[in-house]
């Protein structure tokens, strides 16, 4: 009881702490005349991740407002519920941001109740850094690195590395109405000891214009992991995407896991204040 309680003290003074932020940058901004800002370009709802940072001084956030995840247990099946897989990002010059991914809440569910159900909040803190090398304002390619480090929840116990990690974003448009992007490298590493367990990941995703403010995306992914459940793991992913603004997007689709047959869908969105 102690360590929920302490939980949701900690939940709250984070995210009175963002809305003041927020507002206070808002506020900033208006007063300041700021430059145009660049088309929304947030990593959702593909695995596939931008190249594109966040404008500077301004934050943005993505989220996944509900996800399911189906995966196969032994003589079971495990649901898996999630609210607010949320990636807080914050642009601090033109061509850098720096990112926090937390999933806030996950409940399990076991079918035939073979293991007892479990809810998680807050259970890891992802940093990512972003560093635009080409194409962030103009030109239709564009390419950057991101260097990554995952961390125990440390408003709850205390903070370890769990591991690193370190990835290659590119970004390519087509015609002016197609685009095709690659995220690759590795996913993550363990730390201690150094590169004794690691993942190989790799995307290609192509999105497309439907119609209006409405796009489209297909994506193939892969991983590589020794410790995983299954040597090889491919993806299959597809999703809509509606940007009615300059500064919001509403997106859902599906990622099919193989060999697993295991299917993970979502709803969500991205803001740019």
């Amino acid at each position: 009881m102690k360590y929920r309680y302490n939980t949701k003290n900690n939940l709250l003074s984070i995210f009175l702490a963002l809305f003041v932020f927020l507002i206070s940058n808002t506020l900033y901004c208006q007063e300041n005349n700021k430059p145009k800002l660049r088309d929304l370009s947030p990593d959702r709802p593909h695995q596939t991740e931008s190249p594109i940072t966040v404008d500077k001084w301004h934050v943005m956030l993505e989220a996944d407002i509900a996800n399911l995840t189906q995966k196969k247990a032994t003589n079971d099946q495990l649901n898996t519920f999630g609210l607010g897989l949320v990636n807080l990002k914050f642009g601090f010059h033109k061509r850098m941001d720096i990112e926090v991914i937390s999933d806030i809440y996950t409940q399990d569910f076991y079918k035939n109740k073979t293991i007892p159900d479990g809810s998680n909040y807050l259970s890891s803190f992802t940093f990512r850094y972003k560093l635009n090398l080409i194409g962030n304002d103009s030109g239709n390619f564009a390419l950057a690195i991101m260097p990554i480090l995952k961390t125990t929840n440390c408003f709850a116990k205390e903070m370890k590395i769990i591991n690193a990690g370190f990835l290659v974003n590119a970004e390519k448009e087509i015609a002016g109405k197609f685009g095709l992007g690659y995220t690759g490298g590795l996913n993550a590493f363990s730390v201690k000891p150094f590169m004794q367990d690691y993942e190989l990941f790799s995307t290609l995703s192509f999105d497309y214009k439907l119609i209006g403010a409405l796009r489209s995306f297909v994506e193939v992914s892969y991983r590589y992991n020794k410790l995983a459940e299954y040597l090889h793991t491919y993806s299959i992913d597809s999703g809509i995407i509606f940007t009615p603004t300059k500064n919001l997007q509403f997106d859902t689709g599906f990622y099919f896991y193989l060999p697993a047959k295991s299917p993970y869908f979502f709803i969500g969105g991205t803001i740019r204040i």
